[in-house]
């Protein structure tokens, strides 16, 4: 539900004597395509509460009032600015871009009406009621009508899990047909599955992340006919293209993949003789170089990856012997390994993931049979502890786990099926799938979108986030 409110206020800009910094910039823009704190603190490798303290001096500089506020304040300002609405093959949904450096800036205008976003309700807008042929904005375009132009400017992140951020718990019964971009329909927006260019080299049980700044996915190891392999691969989206790189020192499978400051760090694995090592790789994208960090405490492979507040948490897994229930904390600034809150049980191939500023750990396999139990840490106080959450409906050995802006996501690719979590009731609803749609543990969520590669290295993308442009319809908002 989205409600307006009227609101007359006098344009604060930032002075000479207090401008915003190069980070207060890069928080802003984020900002403005709908992320929260805990979303940018993972892109930037930085707390939380540094997140928060950048937000509000954001806030004190320019004299905004709120996220939309400030997200308004950056299209006006040229920090960033909406694409023309023509739209592309693939999709019909505006989408927010960064300004380029030659472009000049967008005009300053003066909003009269603040389009102020709230909780969802039952049913998100219905993009098809939008023109596809909606006009860009006219630089030249009288002042009087900037009030009204702007109201059809307001950038609404309208967030969609597999548009069902706002579905009732209910079966499935009428499967959506996985559409490539060339025969998607704007008309639908549950239609949002695409199948990409498959991996050149199929392989299993490799590690998968996505890499912000450079905006591709980094395959990682694996098992190719049943040998662990030491390949590298990376996918561009935005062409559809697929590149090999140089190969990881081990070849290992059974890993996870997780970046942080800016690099990707893989932990153990199972190596060719069948020993499950206790390394750590460390991968730098930007200089195409390998180096060794400290190794783990002992040996691992199967285990949930996750980081959080700058640090990696290795969570669970396989040691050679038995499954484990130990969590390794890594610190890259010392290079060292703690251990932190052991696991109510052992699990191995769980899914992990940060929701809200807390890390969860969903599903996984006790080594025999698959689980139920969902664990949240608990960080307040002196001491971590793992505290009991609604069980999944269902047992899932290897659950693939994304965070939206606001929600949980669960597939379960072996019964096919997928679950949200709704945090604040800790209730799970049942998410309707495609038929044909290929979900897999191994995944990664880049952008708005989740990836999704088969051992058969099929790939297939699940575009989570959208934005669109409401336009206004009349002069009283």
């Amino acid at each position: 539900m989205i409600r307006l409110r009227r609101r007359r206020r006098n344009s604060t800009s930032m002075s000479n004597e207090n401008p915003i910094s190069e980070r207060e910039r890069e928080i802003l823009k984020l900002v403005a395509t709908g992320a929260s704190n805990q979303q940018i603190a993972q892109q930037l490798n930085i707390s939380v509460n540094t997140v928060k303290v950048h937000v509000r001096n954001i806030f004190s500089k320019t004299g905004v009032m709120s996220r939309t506020e400030a997200t308004i304040y950056a299209i006006n300002h040229g920090f960033v600015v909406p694409e023309r609405f023509a739209p592309s093959p693939a999709n019909n949904d505006s989408v927010l871009i960064d300004t380029p450096q030659d472009e000049p800036p967008a005009p300053t205008v003066e909003p009269e009406t603040v389009a102020e976003i709230v909780d969802p309700g039952d049913s998100p807008p219905n993009p098809a009621s939008i023109p596809a042929n909606h006009p860009s904005l006219p630089v030249s375009a009288p002042r009087m009508l900037w009030p009204r132009l702007v109201g059809a400017l307001v950038l609404l992140v309208v967030v969609i899990s597999g548009g069902l951020l706002w579905a009732k718990a209910e079966p499935v019964e009428s499967p959506t047909p996985v559409l490539t971009p060339s025969t998607v329909s704007s008309n639908d927006p549950d239609q949002r599955w695409f199948s990409r260019a498959p991996m050149p080299q199929p392989r299993a049980a490799f590690a998968i992340t996505a890499y912000d700044i450079d905006r591709k996915l980094y395959v990682i190891g694996g098992s190719i006919d049943g040998q662990p392999s030491a390949a590298i691969d990376r996918f561009d989206p935005e062409n559809n293209l697929w590149v090999s790189l140089s190969n990881k020192p081990t070849a290992v499978s059974h890993i996870g993949a997780a970046v942080l400051r800016g690099n990707i760090y893989v932990p153990g694995g199972i190596d060719a003789s069948g020993q499950v090592r206790d390394i750590l790789e460390i991968f730098d994208p930007r200089e195409q170089r390998w180096h060794t960090g400290a190794a783990l405490p002992g040996p691992r492979s199967n285990y949930a990856l996750v980081a959080w507040e700058g640090q990696l948490y290795l969570i669970g897994g396989w040691d050679g012997t038995q499954v484990r229930s130990e969590v390794y904390i890594y610190d890259p600034q010392r290079d060292a390994w703690s251990t932190g809150p052991t696991l109510p049980s052992p699990r191995q191939d769980a899914g992990a993931t940060v929701v809200a500023g807390q890390i969860y750990v969903v599903g996984g396999s006790d080594g025999s049979v698959g689980l139920r139990e969902s664990i949240v840490l608990e960080a307040s106080g002196r001491q971590a502890r793992w505290i009991s959450m609604t069980p999944l409906p269902q047992a899932i050995a290897t659950p693939s786990v994304h965070t939206t802006i606001s929600a949980m996501l669960v597939f379960d690719p072996a019964q096919h099926q997928s679950f949200q979590y709704n945090q604040s009731a800790d209730a799970w609803h049942s998410v309707s799938l495609p038929d044909n749609a290929d979900i897999a543990h191994t995944s990664s969520m880049l952008g708005g979108s989740i990836y999704f590669i088969t051992p058969q290295g099929q790939v297939q993308e699940y575009r989570v986030l959208y934005t669109i442009f409401v336009p206004a319809t009349g002069t009283n908002y």
